[in-house]
């Protein structure tokens, strides 16, 4: 009896053992938490005098599209793109042979229509030709005459000036191609003055007029601060965005300022002129904004589960301390500013100091 209840005994052990080795491998692992950094959020008011800062790009305040009003192949085109060229100097021309000869030909024309016209008029005045017949040599020599002058215009045409001073933005043809009318080939450009082009969300635009003050930063010139004011203000919406254009004028005397050059915009908030939408704004360190696959903007925050949390938000303008959100966030959340790139939604975090 008592060989039994030992072989039963260890039955029952044996089977517990397998069972509590089946259960072990079949119970999931817990995942690695992801080390993170965590930051509160910050806020501003107007009473901070944080400044509003948007990157911009500069523009000539005039650009002029170069155009022949002739067709014909370019023969001589002897600007490139970046020179600068006075007013009344050549650009570029075109063949004009084939209009010289026929203004040769209508200038013959002409000749012989005034003749023409002469003979019949010298005969009319003594009553031996009606007054129509002298009345339609008459009006063959004007045709004729203005048909020539015409055709001499476009001679005159063959030739492209630069109808004021500045430089060659964009050259976007040579000589040997076929111009037409109304095509550009050359585009010129005016900077004695300057303007920096600013895109603005919907949200912002309506805080800026013509004639504010502004702050620009010049990357390309070892950030040099520049002062303009605000000339124009959009009132129509990008095309697929809900953004607006706003304008910078800024004086360019040395001629150092170039179109295309980028650029950083501020508009400071404690001057009274430009004035914020809300009482406050919730701030985030620009590096915690991604962006997904469709180009929608995301933070993650640190949920009660000690998970990360992928919140999708809605930015607004950006300051010298950050990137104002306008949407997404409550203001009590703890951002995770560091480890992110190793992140999926409800990963597990610890967060360290």
């Amino acid at each position: 009896m008592k060989k039994s209840n030992l072989l039963l005994n260890g039955s029952l052990l044996l089977v517990l053992s397998i069972a509590s080795c089946s259960g072990d491998k079949n119970k999931p692992q817990s995942p690695d938490t992801i080390r993170v950094q965590v930051s509160n959020l910050n806020t501003v008011t107007p009473a901070t005098g944080n400044q509003l800062i948007y990157n911009g790009t500069l523009q000539a305040d005039k650009a002029i599209d170069l155009s022949f009003q002739v067709s014909g192949t370019i023969i001589s085109f002897p600007v490139k793109t970046g020179d600068y060229v006075e007013k009344g100097q050549l650009i570029a021309q075109v063949d004009e042979t084939t209009y010289r000869n026929q203004y040769n030909a209508q200038v013959a024309q002409a000749k012989l229509a005034e003749e023409t016209y002469k003979r019949t008029l010298a005969v009319y005045e003594k009553g031996s030709v009606a007054e129509i017949k002298m009345l339609e040599a008459k009006a063959n020599y004007e045709q004729a005459s203005a048909s020539a002058r015409a055709t001499y215009q476009n001679i005159a045409h063959t030739k492209l000036y630069a109808n004021q001073s500045g430089f060659i933005g964009d050259k976007r043809t040579e000589a040997g191609a076929t111009a037409a009318p109304g095509q550009a080939v050359a585009q010129l450009l005016d900077t004695r003055s300057v303007s920096v082009l600013v895109s603005v969300p919907e949200n912002e635009i309506n805080r800026y007029k013509a004639g504010y003050p502004a702050s620009v930063k010049i990357d390309a010139l070892g950030n040099e601060t520049l002062e303009g004011r605000i000339s124009e203000v959009g009132v129509l919406a990008l095309n697929n965005s809900a953004n607006y254009n706003l304008k910078v004028k800024l004086k360019n005397a040395g001629q150092q300022l170039r179109p295309g050059m980028l650029c950083k915009v501020t508009f400071p908030t404690g001057s009274g002129q430009v004035a914020m939408p809300d009482s406050t704004k919730i701030i985030v360190p620009l590096e915690a904004v991604q962006v997904d696959e469709k180009g929608n903007n995301f933070v993650y925050i640190v949920n009660s589960a000690a998970r990360a949390q992928r919140v999708p938000v809605e930015t607004g303008a950006l300051y010298n301390n950050g990137m104002a959100i306008s949407k997404g966030l409550t203001g009590k959340e703890q951002l995770i500013t560091s480890g992110f790139q190793k992140l999926n939604n409800q990963s597990p975090v610890t967060i360290i100091k």
